[in-house]
């Protein structure tokens, strides 16, 4: 026979270790499913429009090329390093992707397939370097994304507690760590969104047309739209995970009825 307890005049049951296990298993997969659905939906346009413009990279190139000077982020120690010399086959010598890496001032690119992308690594430059509120937000990504993961493993914590219960710090933090989880990937999103706007500036700069400013524009609007998809889909995971390991752990409250008073 299961022992029950009883707090404040109702009586509960707690629940069995295969009811743990089971919501465990669920709130996974459910999490998985939410950030397998989502991110692809909300990446694909970009992904999309970024491989249709490999047929008017020279449009952009030359600008591009020429955009630290222009800038100023040359002066910076900011350089492009054309990944189709490489000599490797990843996604940035095949141009799918592009980076910015702030420890070694350099912009990994296919300038040969995607310099339109180039502008916006280069915003993520300016941001690092010169960009007061865009170093706020860059050094927030990771430990936001840290942060992000923590609330993603408390979320497949059991919860021992009824709802009736006294609530702890702890306990605020569950019940909300799908907010949590989002709010923590907004530094993310924000900064992107920024690099963006600074790319489309330095852009304008080299002298680029502005119809092709005006592709780039819409070009970095689905781009940001990924991020949005990832925080959102982030938070909803961790929330719906939350939810449901809830579901299958919090203690069961007995209903006094007629027939359990005799019992």
């Amino acid at each position: 026979m299961v022992n029950s307890y009883y707090y404040d005049g109702n009586q509960y049951i707690p629940r069995s270790a295969s009811d743990g296990n089971n919501g465990f298993i669920m709130a996974s997969a459910a999490s998985s499913a939410i950030m397998g659905t989502i991110m692809p939906l909300c990446g694909k346009p970009f992904e999309r429009q970024l491989a249709k413009e490999h047929s008017q990279n020279q449009l952009y190139r030359d600008a591009f090329l020429k955009a630290p000077q222009v800038s100023g982020l040359d002066k910076k120690g900011v350089k492009i390093v054309p990944m189709e010399l490489s000599g490797t086959i990843n996604d940035y010598s095949i141009g799918k992707n592009a980076s910015y890496s702030p420890k070694e001032k350099l912009v990994r690119i296919n300038t040969n397939k995607i310099s339109i992308a180039g502008f916006h690594e280069l915003g993520h430059a300016w941001n690092d370097i010169k960009g007061k509120a865009g170093k706020f937000l860059s050094k927030l990504r990771w430990p936001g994304r840290i942060a992000a993961g923590w609330m993603g493993t408390i979320a497949l914590f059991s919860t021992p507690k009824p709802k009736e219960a006294p609530r702890s710090k702890f306990d605020w933090v569950k019940d909300n760590c799908g907010k949590i989880a989002f709010a923590c990937m907004l530094p993310t999103v924000f900064e992107e969104g920024l690099a963006s706007y600074q790319g489309v500036k330095i852009a304008r700069k080299t002298g680029l047309a502005e119809p092709l400013i005006k592709n780039m524009k819409k070009l970095y609007k689905k781009a940001l739209l990924t991020y949005i998809g990832h925080a959102a889909a982030t938070g909803l995971a961790v929330g719906a995970a939350n939810m449901i390991m809830q579901k299958f752990t919090r203690p069961k409250k007995v209903e006094n009825d007629f027939f359990n008073l005799f019992s």
